[in-house]
């Protein structure tokens, strides 16, 4: 696939592929939206064209917070950026942080839909004091995860401040969705993952 392409809120830009795109990157682009902020360049990928160490971060069908606790050798902690509710959904700008050492580990955006969700696992996710995938588990809420695209992006001022990352930066991550038991979507996440430089080392070594 390997499409670049130019995602921005430019309606001269509308095409089938430019609504499939920002179609992807919701709800990350609904913040973008509303701050009035264009969204940085998203190349889309196959999963086999994103490099190492971050194709085995992200090119798999886990929920991402016990991966990257099982990568950073640590438990995660959520900080809300943004959000917005409403009685049935929550749609947060977020970013997740290694609690041993507070570094930020991911940055990103979700929605998720509250409807037929228990009144302990709602509330738990309302309170947004853990990451979704935490509170999953912890719950044993059962679901899967369909990640429909990943990408390259180049870090821009509120991608590179979440992360601590230099503006420009070329960073990795995936467009995910989760079902519940009967294969319906109940949240769409776009993760994007800060460089792992000792990691790359490693892996060119």
């Amino acid at each position: 696939m390997n499409t670049a392409m130019h995602v921005t809120p430019d309606q001269s830009e509308a095409s089938q592929a430019y609504a499939e795109a920002l179609h992807r990157l919701l709800p990350f682009h609904f913040f973008y939206e509303k701050l009035g902020k264009e969204l940085p360049d998203f190349t889309f990928l196959d999963g086999d064209e994103v490099p190492y160490p971050y194709r085995s971060l992200l090119v798999h069908k886990n929920d991402m917070t016990p991966t990257l606790a099982a990568f950073h050798h640590s438990k995660l902690d959520l900080k809300v950026h943004r959000h917005e509710d409403s009685d049935n959904m929550i749609m947060r700008l977020v970013s997740l942080h290694a609690a041993a050492s507070e570094k930020a580990v991911e940055y990103g955006a979700i929605a998720i839909q509250l409807d037929g969700m228990d009144e302990e696992v709602r509330n738990a996710i309302v309170a947004g004091e853990k990451p979704l995938g935490g509170l999953l588990g912890e719950y044993e809420v059962e679901h899967s995860g369909n990640p429909s695209t990943y990408f390259s992006v180049p870090a821009d001022d509120l991608i590179a401040d979440a992360l601590h990352q230099s503006t420009g930066e070329i960073l990795y991550g995936r467009c995910n969705q989760l079902l519940d038991r009967d294969e319906m979507v109940f949240a769409d996440i776009v993760e994007i993952l800060p460089r792992c430089d000792e990691s790359e080392r490693w892996v060119k070594s």
